[in-house]
């Protein structure tokens, strides 16, 4: 079947522009830099259901432990205790609400929503999104849609119908190899 290109739907991938935007947070890993820091990674994914730029972009977004944390930050495994109570409000947690661990309250934190403010910083030499501010969001319920993405899983599944009519059809899914490394390769 020919196709003809049309990059109606394509998107640039400059920076976000400065300014506020309602987000869903769609992940949150904790992850450790070379030099041995550790922070929570959160991915914002703008929102497609409120009438904003950059819908469906991607915004990163790191609370780092502290140094030297304090005795309320300890309550939260030694992340800014300010910072997590902002995000905790920013997403209509209930007050009052008891969490074993950070860990837990991240947990509940997953497929929430806010309002971000955007902005820069210079890491480098190069330049970076940056999330200024996190607020409660002005648009409560939420309607995004989430892309489907295509996963090994999906690609290498077992076809419903025959290829192209042709009569012969493709294997089961054990029939496929899986290839672990760059090394496992023919070529």
């Amino acid at each position: 079947m020919a196709f003809n290109t049309n990059y109606e739907d394509v998107q640039d991938f400059d920076l976000i522009p400065k300014g506020e935007y309602e987000v869903i947070i769609t992940k949150i890993e904790e992850r450790t830099t070379q030099n041995g820091a550790t922070g929570l990674n959160f991915a914002l994914t703008i929102r497609n259901d409120v009438e904003q730029n950059c819908k469906n972009r991607c915004i990163f977004h790191t609370l780092w432990k502290r140094r030297e944390p304090t005795q309320a930050d300890m309550q939260v495994q030694g992340y800014s205790f300010k910072q997590i109570m902002q995000l905790a409000k920013a997403v209509r947690l209930p007050s009052g609400k008891s969490y074993e661990t950070v860990y837990s309250l991240c947990d509940e934190l997953s497929g929430k929503i806010m309002r971000v403010t955007v902005g820069y910083r210079e890491y480098n030499g190069r330049t970076y999104e940056d999330v200024k501010f996190m607020n409660e969001s002005q648009f409560p319920e939420c309607k995004h849609t989430f892309k489907t993405a295509v996963t090994s899983d999906t690609v290498a599944q077992r076809p419903a119908e025959t290829f192209a009519n042709s009569g012969t059809s493709y294997g089961s899914v054990n029939d496929y190899e899986e290839i672990l490394s760059d090394g496992d390769l023919p070529f």
